[in-house]
């Protein structure tokens, strides 16, 4: 049975991975960056302590930080904010096999799970692999294109499994209880696309909403509550109920690759789909007058067209952050006119650093109006083992081309570590975290609790 193989994976996971390191660095920055810049925190924060009620004492009961106030919370509550969190920029990192953010889940589920339990950094790094190994392998075989064919997101219903993963890991769960709490989530595993017709807040939500299902079907399964058999394959499982074209086979290979390895950080705090893009006009900005460009020809993959060039009357007016981060004309109107659509050159064009937004600025109008969004065939025959794109930009009746097969970031073509480290000081200007005190402890975790990593993560 497909759950089985995942368990007995579960059990004997080992969290001491080299690349985690770089990815824990990156999901606390992004979750603590969400909480200073993101327009939909304040709404999202005041909603998570309505659905909170009275706030727990920590002498009595299990509690875990919202990051980075240091605020108490429930485990459930924590890792929904702090997942949400670490989605509100669209910068947290990216599986592009399952096509997933899988640390915004995973990682916010393990965290609250482990502050509850008050274990040790290594079971915590334990649970976080598990997480990812299993969010991202249930959503290769789930079929990511079909999947989002039939308007689902990946990361809120396959994060769900990784959410159970984690934070089964991280309790102590035994196999039956890994098992029913699998099951429970098959009821729950849930998140629509619907979010890209108004730019809505779902988006950021969901990934908040799997973490905390994450933490309700562990506790509801440690309790002795009963879970479906078989919820990814069986009959009315996961698989059947949510993609046209599932490959349950692709559990099977669970733990043969290293998700975390194959897993890329952001450079550009918008959708994935939109980087290589960026890349290669990032190439061609210096050598044209934005003033003079005629048009913008922009072709990714077909996935990737539905998510952020239909229809393109919508994409070419981008109404809110939502909006710019899912409008390839947007991001190459913001890359010509900046050179880049970095942290700061992005939240500065939707308003979110002091200036106002620019997504009604006549001269980002104009280029976005000359944008054009496609695919090409050799680009969608490499997908989604590639995730290339091709710009043309025709000014002053001259055309500049340029191709990029994989986005910055990848495994293939990472970040360098003084990118990474950049990215994070950055996003934790201001935040009161020390930037470079989190770094080193999320280096050194061995013998580390739990609490140690927290307290670097909280502001002083």
């Amino acid at each position: 049975m497909v759950t089985d193989r995942i368990v007995d994976h579960c059990l004997s996971v080992d969290g001491d991975r080299p690349d985690l390191p770089a990815h824990l660095l990156d999901w606390f920055a992004v979750a603590i960056g969400g909480a200073t810049h993101a327009d939909s925190t304040p709404a999202i924060l005041e909603g998570v302590r309505k659905l909170a009620g009275p706030t727990p004492d920590p002498e009595t009961d299990e509690t875990a930080t919202l990051l980075p106030s240091g605020e108490r919370l429930t485990p459930a509550d924590a890792a929904l904010a702090n997942g949400a969190l670490a989605h509100s920029l669209d910068f947290d990192d990216t599986h592009l096999p399952s096509s997933l953010h899988p640390g915004a889940p995973v990682i916010a589920a393990a965290l609250a799970a482990a502050e509850g339990e008050d274990t040790s950094a290594d079971r915590f790094r334990d649970g976080v692999a598990a997480g990812y190994d299993v969010a991202c392998t249930v959503g290769e075989a789930v079929g990511p294109d079909a999947h989002y064919d039939r308007g689902f997101h990946v990361t809120a219903t396959c994060g769900t499994f990784g959410a159970v993963a984690a934070a089964g890991v991280v309790r102590g769960l035994d196999a039956d209880e890994l098992r029913n709490a699998f099951g429970i989530a098959g009821s729950q595993a849930a998140g629509s696309l619907q979010f890209l017709a108004n730019g809505a807040w779902n988006k950021r939500l969901h990934p908040g909403l799997a973490a905390r299902r994450g933490i309700e079907a562990t506790d509801l399964a440690a309790a002795g509550v009963v879970g479906a058999a078989d919820p990814l394959a069986g009959e009315h499982g996961f698989f059947a109920g949510y993609s046209d074209e599932p490959d349950p086979a692709a559990v099977e290979r669970i733990g043969e690759r290293d998700a975390v390895a194959q897993t890329g950080r952001k450079p550009y705090p918008c959708c994935r789909y939109l980087h290589s893009a960026i890349d290669a006009l990032r190439e061609i900005a210096p050598e044209v007058d934005p003033d003079a460009v005629e048009s913008i020809e922009v072709a990714i993959p077909s996935a990737g067209v539905r998510l952020t060039g239909e229809p393109i009357e919508a994409k070419r007016r981008p109404d809110g952050f939502v909006d710019c981060q899912f409008s390839a004309p947007f991001a190459a109107a913001l890359t010509l006119t900046e050179g880049t659509a970095d942290a700061e050159a992005f939240l500065r064009a939707v308003g979110r650093l002091d200036d106002p937004p620019r997504w009604d600025d006549p001269a980002i109008r104009r280029l976005m109006d000359a944008t054009s969004v496609g695919t090409d065939p050799a680009i969608e025959t490499r997908f989604p083992e590639e995730w290339g794109a091709r710009v043309a930009v025709t000014a002053g009746g001259e055309t500049r081309e340029a191709s990029v097969s994989v986005p910055l970031g990848e495994p293939e073509r990472p970040m360098s570590a003084a990118e990474t480290e950049a990215k994070a000081a950055g996003l934790l200007a201001g935040s009161g975290v020390d930037a470079d005190r989190l770094a080193s402890v999320v280096e050194s975790l061995d013998g580390r609790s739990v609490a140690e990593l927290v307290e670097a993560a909280t502001a002083e």
